[in-house]
């Protein structure tokens, strides 16, 4: 599988896996892809939940695989008659396999002609992050980190943390987060808050944290004192949005921290292809959390606070 094209000139291109359960389509971006295989023999997994058909052996290792036409409600035609493809997926230290009737094509596409999910789709909690059209057929784009999270009851996405480190005020401090599923950024919000971050703009895509930006421009000290974004977005992906604030003169000098499942130890490719500050793998909260104090630190518009010495009476 090829990985999403570097985007360090804002070229903003990346691949889709398209995919089909029933009559309908779906996306994941490539770059959470290992492989493509037939159905494999599984073997069930007691008080599983219904969708996870059970276990499969890939070469030497064993993975979970998740029946995605059963957790939305229906399954399809092939998958019914036994047949199928399993979608192999690695992100946030989740290694699984996804069962699906049939995998399409792979196509190459701009982040700025994804729209992103209608209120009505977030409203009713679809784990949506976009739509595309391609070959005059809708494509939904799954949210998988927030999907496969909820079926395993593990945390994909983002780690509730509780620090007991108290820094100075941060309640002059202004944070721009850019991600596109609402879950994380509900969760991301919380986290923030809990750190005294509270005054957040929380965009759900790059174009509308970029738009944030803008506005502010002119303002005293600013349009903001840090950025946190994703970088896989509807209309503008994370990479482009660095690389438009890295490049304005007016701009550069506030730091950006990536908050990714493309970012891992073993991979450094395009993910890393731009000039941000600090890139931290979801769902290292705490590690986000410590990229922001240290960017903000660096910066010197965080201090720790010093204790008091007691003088005798």
């Amino acid at each position: 599988m090829a990985e999403t094209k570097s985007e360090k000139s804002g070229t903003s291109e990346m691949k889709m896996l398209i995919f089909r359960i029933a009559e309908t389509f779906f996306g994941i971006s490539v770059a959470k892809v290992r492989e493509v295989i037939e159905r494999a023999k599984t073997t069930p997994l007691p008080k599983s939940p219904a969708v996870v058909e059970g276990i499969f052996q890939l070469r030497d290792e064993v993975r979970i695989l998740i029946n995605l036409g059963m957790y939305f409600g229906y399954e399809g035609d092939e998958i019914q008659k036994g047949k199928g493809s399993i979608i192999v997926v690695e992100f946030n230290k989740v290694r699984c396999g996804i069962l699906v009737d049939a995998v399409d094509v792979i196509h190459s596409m701009r982040w700025k002609d994804i729209d992103p999910p209608s209120e009505y789709l977030i409203e009713m909690g679809a784990p949506i992050t976009g739509t595309v059209e391609v070959n005059k057929r809708t494509v939904l784009i799954v949210d998988f980190e927030d999907l496969i999270g909820q079926i395993l009851g593990i945390e994909t996405t983002c780690k509730p943390i509780y620090s007991d480190i108290i820094m100075g005020s941060n309640d002059d401090i202004r944070i721009i987060l850019a991600e596109d599923s609402a879950m994380l950024r509900k969760s991301l919000s919380n986290n923030l808050k809990q750190h005294g971050f509270n005054k957040l703009t929380i965009c759900s895509d790059g174009q509308q944290a970029w738009n944030a930006i803008q506005d502010r421009k002119g303002d005293e000290n600013g349009p903001c004192e840090l950025v946190i974004t994703d970088i896989e977005m509807p209309r503008m992906d994370g990479v482009t949005l660095t690389s438009k604030i890295k490049n304005d003169p007016q701009l550069k000098d506030i730091p950006v921290v990536i908050y990714s499942s493309l970012i891992s130890e073993n991979r450094t490719g395009s993910e890393k292809a731009t000039d941000a500050d600090a890139y931290v793998g979801k769902p290292e909260t705490e590690e986000m959390i410590q990229a922001v104090e240290a960017c903000l630190k660096k910066r010197g518009i965080l201090h720790e606070e010093k204790e008091e010495e007691l003088v005798p009476a």
